[in-house]
């Protein structure tokens, strides 16, 4: 019951209780009056009557008949005659008239008036004595007007008094809905805060409520900071602040492995020439500057294109690799001219070459053959002279032009989704204790007779516009799973998934039409997607929730400056990327980034999960580190 309806009640009972306690008194106070009324009446008119009969002299039989007179014409109930040792010579009663008040009420309020009597005397001889009773049911009829006035002035004051109270209530009580809402928020894990309102006591719980999102917000500030002063003293080449070579090439790998559109792009490759000869020319000093502005500039690229991954190869090499990018060359002259723009600011355009190469990329490619053919471009264009880009191609790669690529791969996709020859392999989810979290369901498509991976088609779906066509196929194949299995299963959405509001509504829909299986139910986006769209990813959350869905966050561990943000986000569980989750052993700073996102997810009350556990060490490293669960090809589950 709400609040307003329970003091609504409060206030009901109490105007009732008034009501019977202000009738109760003024009813016995009525009751004492009236009977006090009646009785003085009852005497007074015996008083006359037994004048009248006095003077007039007469004799018994003509008491008699002058009493039966008064009793027709009079509102007297009863008369009688007593001699004068008081005993009953005569009487007579009225019959009972109609009444015009409830019947409970002489039940409730008994009305007890005395009967008149006086003397009747022939001179100075006593006669006897008459009796006179009244009717009560005037009375009654008085003190049931009495309360049917009181009964009425009662309702209005009550009506007026709900209405006024309901006023008063909904302005007392505004604050409440912030109060509310916050509260709602932080059980949703999203520690927002709000500004405390005037009420002492909602003051209070808004000032508790404040403080811990503010320290659960200072927290992930925190481990923000220190998780990025970790990554630049592992990972950072210390002059420019770009990746060192091993790091830049361990994500380029983890890119290649991906089931998303990020497995396929650009890799663009440009030499600072003449490094050497600036030195010895400007002095390593001012070089030293100059490239650290190099690496600056490069890392304000990531302000619109916050995928993109730059890293520094050697002193001269710079490299960018541009996830979903269509044309390397754009990529490359990208990376060439945020080069040229710091030369020229130091005067020293003349004085070096900018050669540049650059290659598509795409899944099941491997490090070496890209690194291999792009290295052989560069050294081409630096043979040139003239800072062209040289466009690599790899032995095996495809001939065939991206325009016609892209038409084909459309009309298969199509296919695919109109026959339903999209299909999902699933891989277990495991808690420590080896219980199942979920099935993650990777999304695979037939062509040709062949099946092919996400990591060779997704790329295609997102060049392609096919998003939101995908994400419906990945939830119904997922929903499918659990009515068939009747266990959790797990639907990979695309980035669009948090964009595209109609995917949300169709979402909505389609699950009110399986409500029991979507309580077991779980969706995914990957965490470029969620922290790029935070509060679409909050509205996605909060339908999800509403149809008892779950929701994660999938390949964590690469925007570490967003941490902050995950207070906000509302998720249920946040998934390691399995770049950061292997060889734990032999990278402590894989390790302890682990090991901080699992503090970070205890202390925002969800799981964290280790993705692309490769074997059984791997498996038993990310478990004492913390972490709830795990997935990946050395992960085994033996249900059903």
């Amino acid at each position: 019951m709400s609040l307003y309806r329970k003091l609504g009640t409060a206030v009901l009972i109490l105007m009732v209780v008034v009501f019977v306690i202000t009738v109760s008194i003024n009813g016995a106070n009525s009751v004492r009056y009236l009977s006090e009324q009646l009785s003085t009446e009852n005497h007074n008119d015996a008083e006359s009557t037994a004048q009248d009969l006095s003077d007039d002299g007469i004799d018994l039989q003509a008491m008699e008949f002058a009493l039966e007179r008064k009793l027709a014409r009079s509102s007297i109930r009863r008369a009688a005659l007593l001699d004068n040792d008081r005993n009953i010579v005569w009487e007579q009663e009225n019959p009972a008239a109609e009444q015009n008040f409830p019947g409970l009420l002489k039940t409730l309020f008994p009305i007890s008036a005395e009967p008149g009597i006086a003397p009747i005397s022939n001179g100075w001889s006593p006669l006897g004595y008459v009796v006179i009773e009244r009717y009560e049911d005037g009375a009654y009829d008085e003190l049931w007007a009495i309360a049917t006035r009181l009964f009425w002035a009662l309702l209005l004051a009550v009506l007026v008094a709900g209405v006024l109270g309901n006023f008063l209530l909904r302005r007392i009580l505004t604050p409440l809905k912030a109060v509310v809402t916050q509260a709602q928020a932080i059980g949703e894990r999203r520690f927002i805060t709000t500004e405390e309102p005037s009420t002492t006591e909602f003051a209070e719980v808004t000032r508790a409520m404040n403080e811990l999102a503010r320290r659960v917000r200072e927290m992930l500030e925190k481990e923000s900071q220190r998780l990025s002063r970790q990554r630049e003293a592992a990972d950072m080449e210390s002059g420019t602040g770009l990746l060192l070579r091993g790091p830049f090439m361990a994500r380029l790998g983890a890119k290649l492995e991906s089931e998303d559109a990020d497995a396929s792009g650009s890799l663009a490759l440009v030499r600072l020439g003449n490094l050497a000869r600036l030195n010895q020319h400007f002095g390593r000093e001012t070089m030293d500057t100059v490239l650290k502005e190099i690496g600056s500039t490069i890392k304000r690229l990531n302000i619109s294109q916050p995928d993109w991954i730059a890293g520094r190869l050697n002193g001269s090499d710079f490299c960018l690799i541009a996830p979903r990018e269509t044309e390397p060359k754009l990529t490359a002259e990208t990376l060439q001219r945020v080069i040229r723009e710091v030369l020229t600011n130091h005067g020293m355009t003349d004085q070096s070459s900018l050669p540049g190469s650059c290659v598509a990329y795409t899944s099941g490619e491997t490090t070496g053959t890209l690194m291999s053919a792009i290295d052989g471009a560069l050294v081409m264009s630096d043979e040139q002279g003239d800072s062209q880009i040289v466009v690599a191609t790899l032995a095996d790669g495809s001939a065939t032009p991206i325009r016609e690529q892209a038409s084909l791969w459309r009309s298969q996709l199509m296919v695919a989704i109109e026959d339903k020859q999209l299909l999902i392999a699933t891989f277990p989810v495991l808690t420590p204790e080896g219980k199942l979290i979920h099935h993650e369901g990777m999304l695979r498509v037939r062509v040709n007779g062949q099946l092919r991976s996400a990591g060779e088609f997704m790329p295609w779906v997102h060049r392609l516009d096919l998003s939101r066509e995908i994400d419906q196929a990945a939830t119904t194949l997922a929903i499918e799973n659990i009515i068939q299995t009747g266990e959790n299963s797990c639907a990979n959405l695309t980035a669009s998934a948090v964009s595209d509001t109609s995917f949300a509504a169709w979402l909505e829909q389609f699950l009110q039409k399986h409500q029991t299986a979507a309580g077991q139910l779980s969706i995914e986006v990957g965490e470029a997607a969620a922290f790029a769209h935070p509060a679409q990813f909050q509205d996605l959350v909060k339908r999800a929730h509403g149809l008892n869905v779950t929701v994660g966050i999938e390949h964590m561990g690469y925007r570490i400056s967003d941490i902050g943000k995950l207070g906000d986000m509302g998720m249920d569980y946040i998934k390691i990327d399995s770049l950061f989750s292997r060889d734990l052993a032999n990278n402590p700073g894989n390790a302890a980034l682990l090991r901080t996102y699992v503090g970070i997810a205890q202390s925002l009350g969800v799981p964290c999960i280790a993705e692309g556990i490769n074997n059984s060490a791997e498996l038993q490293a990310v478990y004492e580190l913390g972490a709830s669960g795990a997935c990946g090809r050395g992960v085994a589950y033996r249900g059903r």
